[in-house]
């Protein structure tokens, strides 16, 4: 079955379950949207990309999208979108321990880029760190120098590891379910590396957010590459203060959120977009248990301001 057909019978199936009637007119909107940003069911597996620094890439084909910006490269979106922007590194000249919170392991990049420039700055310094994967791949890209040791560090001690300088655990399966297992633990970062919320919506709802909420410092930093309209209205109703990072190579600004530090502004046009668009409604995810697409289609409705 075409994706397109498996789509289109998806959300009519789901219209009927939830008892909701549209005009043909408004169906039709909703199924152009839902065809434009669905992940598509019918593809899996990966394949290898080169990034614009030198750095490859996987190219998720579920989802379609690959793990790291392949325009600005993979490196600098882990430096410049999730490590900087962060402030660890500031933190770690004065602190002993920094706490990260991963939201999407992915290729490790991020945290072996994390922990590079950590141990540059404070050789001593002990990073504990509890990251979210649905399941680990087989075979990783290797970050070339001079990361390459650090990557390969990191990658032989997934799922779990306990040491001196580092504490890992690499939770497997769903986030929504996962999370409610991290007890005694506020991060100094959270990096919300997910795939994107159209793609992977379950991992940007208000409802996940607001648990990740109670796992940050209050001074503590969310860094994403993201900058969704609709996660930055959900950060905003939650209570954080929301800023953009910069942009590099033809990628979007990402975003920047704290409960008490200060965050670099947004632009006037991103203010005015979290105003007045109507995409900058939250996902939601109440009990933290529905189907993807199905987050995907409440969200359209909400969009188009279609309820029934």
């Amino acid at each position: 079955m075409k994706r397109e057909e498996y789509l289109k019978n998806y959300l009519e199936s789901y219209l009927r379950k939830k008892e909701v009637s549209l005009t043909e007119e408004e169906f039709n909107v909703i199924l152009r949207e839902f065809l434009r940003f669905a992940y598509n069911p019918e593809e899996s597996g990966q394949e290898i990309a080169d990034t614009a620094d030198g750095s490859k890439t996987l190219i998720h084909k579920t989802y379609g999208e690959p793990y790291h910006s392949q325009t600005a490269g993979a490196i600098r979106e882990s430096l410049y979108k999730f490590v900087r922007p962060s402030r660890i590194l500031e933190k770690a000249k004065e602190r002993k321990v920094i706490r990260i919170l991963d939201v999407g392991f992915g290729l490790g990049y991020n945290l072996a880029v994390a922990l590079k420039h950590l141990w540059e700055v404070n050789p001593k310094l002990r990073v504990e760190i509890i990251s979210f994967e649905k399941e680990l791949l087989k075979e990783f890209p290797i970050l070339p120098e001079p990361y390459r040791e650090i990557h390969e560090f990191l990658l032989e001690r997934v799922p779990e590891y306990e040491g001196e300088r580092l504490s890992l655990k690499v939770l497997l399966g769903d986030a929504r379910k996962r999370i409610k297992e991290v007890e005694n633990f506020k991060a100094d970062a959270v990096f919300h590396d997910a795939f994107s919320p159209y793609k992977n919506p379950e991992l940007w709802t208000l409802d996940f957010l607001s648990l990740i909420k109670e796992r940050i410092d209050e001074k503590g930093y969310w860094v994403s590459y993201s900058s969704s309209l609709s996660v930055r209205k959900s950060l905003l109703t939650l209570g954080f203060k929301v800023g953009s990072s910069r942009e590099i190579g033809r990628k979007r600004k990402g975003t920047v959120a704290s409960l008490k530090a200060p965050v670099p502004p947004m632009e006037e046009n991103e203010v005015r977009k979290l105003v007045l668009s109507p995409f900058a409604v939250p996902m939601r995810d109440e009990k933290l248990d529905k189907e993807p697409l199905e987050i995907l289609i409440d969200y359209l409705l909400k969009v188009y301001k279609i309820s029934r």
